[in-house]
């Protein structure tokens, strides 16, 4: 949402502008008590991953130099994205998943969200990206945001875990291709293998296997969703979506579920 992922190291101003400004109204309005934001490394990151094959583990000795070089460009956009939260006055922690997240075979298995936790007690807003991760049997792997948000939702006792992209949730075929596409407004975890078949295949990979992926990764938080965690997949490219749903107002959205 916040990159444009057809245009390389390319990031959308405007969008990111409305969304730091939005996340700040719903802080002083008291929509928000305490929040921790993760976001993509969209065309920052992508781009030298797949060329590298980052995304495949540590080959050898001639993918060290290209990681540090990818590290360095995805931390042109952390700090792009830091830049203007601060400019809205909101006080983000720039943090490192990296840091405190060791995977195995692409699955988060240990970590360490002590510093985080109490940064966000005090008041600071803990920002985190997406990031390559220490993988005890790949070397590394590339760090799924939607895995790291349900562990920090567990780990913090969250009782919103909300998602920004650029479209109002889950359709049943790609928006952007298919002006017929019909929005999904309740995703019921229980009946999740339906509702990716009901998605179908239409569209670019990206855009499905996207959707299909962040489902299967909330999934993951079906537990916490039964015990009254909300869940929701949001656009964030208009000003007011967030508000709007924050406040119990009529917004176009899929809530996840679990019945």
């Amino acid at each position: 949402m916040l990159t444009d992922k057809t245009k390389p190291y390319t990031y959308r101003e405007k969008v990111l502008q409305s969304v730091s400004r939005e996340i700040r109204e719903c802080l002083d309005e008291g929509l928000i008590e305490s929040l921790v934001l993760l976001h993509g490394v969209g065309s920052y990151g992508h781009p030298p991953v797949l060329k590298h094959k980052l995304h495949k583990g540590f080959l050898g000795p001639d993918q060290l130099l290209p990681l540090s070089k990818t590290q360095e460009d995805v931390a042109t956009l952390r700090h792009i994205i830091v830049k203007e939260f601060q400019n809205a006055e909101v006080p983000v922690c720039l943090m490192y998943p990296s840091s405190m997240v060791i995977s195995e075979k692409m699955k988060m298995v240990d970590y360490f969200l002590e510093p985080l936790k109490r940064f966000a007690s005090i008041g600071m807003v803990p920002l985190l990206g997406g990031d390559i991760l220490i993988d005890k049997e790949m070397g590394w792997s590339v760090g799924s945001g939607d895995q790291l948000a349900v562990i920090i939702a567990r780990e913090l006792g969250a009782k919103r875990m909300l998602f920004a992209s650029d479209t109002s949730g889950i359709y049943d075929a790609d928006p952007k291709l298919n002006p017929d596409a019909s929005l999904i407004e309740e995703v019921d975890l229980n009946q999740l293998e339906q509702v990716l078949e009901q998605m179908g295949t239409a569209g670019t990979a990206d855009a499905s296997g996207r959707m299909k992926g962040k489902l299967r990764s909330i999934a993951l938080a079906v537990d916490l969703i039964q015990e009254g965690l909300e869940v929701a997949i949001l656009s964030m490219m208009e000003f007011g979506n967030l508000k709007a749903l924050l406040s119990s107002q009529d917004v176009k959205a899929t809530r996840v579920v679990a019945k």
